[in-house]
């Protein structure tokens, strides 16, 4: 099977042997000197190029030059050419820029103003609103683009179109698309201690291991999970990582990325089930003799009475709130209560011995009142009472009688 032609705006033109007739050729009829790329040379040196199409006005023109001189001389005259080639309809191509003098050369030879020139392909159409006027520029006005050349020194190329420059952004962003898919599609790996990465992982030192042995109370921490990787472990508080196996040196841009997704999950963890604890029901032993601390049914029942012991106390709360003020809160009272029922009672010894003491000082009392009832007679004799002349009064005469 043949190979397709390479597409013409893949392609590069250079013609060096018709460089070489124009400027070395003495059987041309042109006269010396000649330069090279000159704008008497571009129209003939553009259709040397696979890019040029006979069939238009300007082959069968240049054609036609073969045999004629008159026409010979136009062809190799830019402004004469074109003027030419603008009085009839059809294809035709023509070069746009300004051109500049050459220095040195004789009036009337120059060159491209910027070293490049431009070749348009157009069709020259009859102008809007004429009828056919002969040949004359005014009525062939009308031109549609159908391509654009440049002329770089001796390369020809050839413009791509606007549908060709977005066809091939869009097949580099679907190769490039499909070479990123290629290489993420290994990158996914699981490991039960941090779950799913997308990094590659670190490249573990080839060092010898040593044994872990761990006490059943630091079973957990001592326990290492299948799989896991050496900069998960060392993240991880209170596991043991022998010192032949961490890494001392700088951290990687990777291990560095690692480190921060797992602090975020940790906190979103956190967030997410901070009032729950997966150690209820801890287990405690060695590993390969693992057993749980508590039965199930002890830690439903503790549940369940934590979960009771919170509804009265709410209850309590909402009782509290619904009371009137000014009158006594259920709780007060029933706090009362609680003392006035808990109150110790006195042990019968000691409230013996509190009755006791209690006669023997009635008793000391009624005595001391008797005394002070005898020392009352016996008081000196009132201011107001008259006394004998037998020196004594007659309440102590009374007294003493009675006596």
């Amino acid at each position: 099977m043949a190979r397709p032609p390479e597409p013409l705006d893949e392609q590069v033109s250079r013609r060096p042997d018709v460089l070489d007739w124009w400027l070395n050729a003495s059987d041309n009829g042109l006269a010396f000197p000649r330069y090279p790329m000159e704008e008497r040379f571009i129209h003939r040196y553009f259709s040397e190029t696979p890019f040029f199409d006979w069939t238009s006005k300007e082959g069968l023109i240049i054609s036609q030059a073969g045999g004629d001189w008159n026409t010979f001389a136009k062809v190799n005259d830019r402004a004469a050419f074109e003027a030419l080639l603008r009085q009839r309809p059809g294809v035709e191509y023509g070069v746009v820029g300004d051109a500049v003098q050459i220095p040195g050369a004789p009036e009337g030879v120059r060159m491209a103003k910027h070293g490049v020139w431009v070749v348009r392909k157009v069709d020259r159409m009859e102008s809007e609103g004429r009828g056919r006027g002969g040949r004359s520029e005014e009525a062939y006005g009308r031109t549609e683009l159908l391509g654009t050349y440049y002329v770089v020194g001796e390369n020809v190329y050839m413009a791509p179109s606007i549908g060709d420059v977005v066809g091939n952004r869009l097949l580099s962003a679907a190769t490039s698309l499909e070479r990123y898919f290629e290489k993420v599609a290994a990158l996914p790996s699981f490991s039960p201690t941090s779950g799913y990465s997308y990094l590659p992982q670190a490249q573990q030192k080839n060092s010898g291991t040593a044994s872990v042995t761990a006490s059943p109370a630091r079973s957990r921490e001592g326990s290492v999970a299948p799989g896991a990787d050496m900069q998960t472990l060392r993240s991880r508080s209170g596991s043991l990582i022998p010192d032949s196996q961490s890494d001392s040196g700088p951290k990687t841009s990777s291990a560095r990325t690692q480190d921060a997704r797992l602090l975020a999950q940790a906190l979103q963890l956190s967030i997410q089930f901070g009032d729950e604890y997966t150690d209820e029901n801890p287990m405690q032993g060695e590993p390969g003799a693992f057993k749980f601390t508590s039965s199930t049914a002890a830690v439903k029942k503790r549940k369940a009475d934590e979960e009771a012991a919170t509804a009265a106390q709410k209850a309590k709360e909402a009782a509290a709130m619904a009371t009137p003020v000014g009158s006594p809160s259920p709780v007060v009272k029933e706090e009362k209560e609680k003392v006035k029922v808990s109150a110790p009672t006195p042990p019968a010894v000691f409230s013996d011995a509190k009755t006791g003491q209690g006669a023997a000082a009635g008793k000391l009392r009624k005595e001391e009142r008797k005394k002070r009832k005898k020392s009352k007679g016996g008081i000196g004799t009132s201011p107001t009472t008259p006394v004998s002349g037998t020196g004594s009064t007659p309440g102590s005469a009374v007294t003493g009688a009675a006596g």
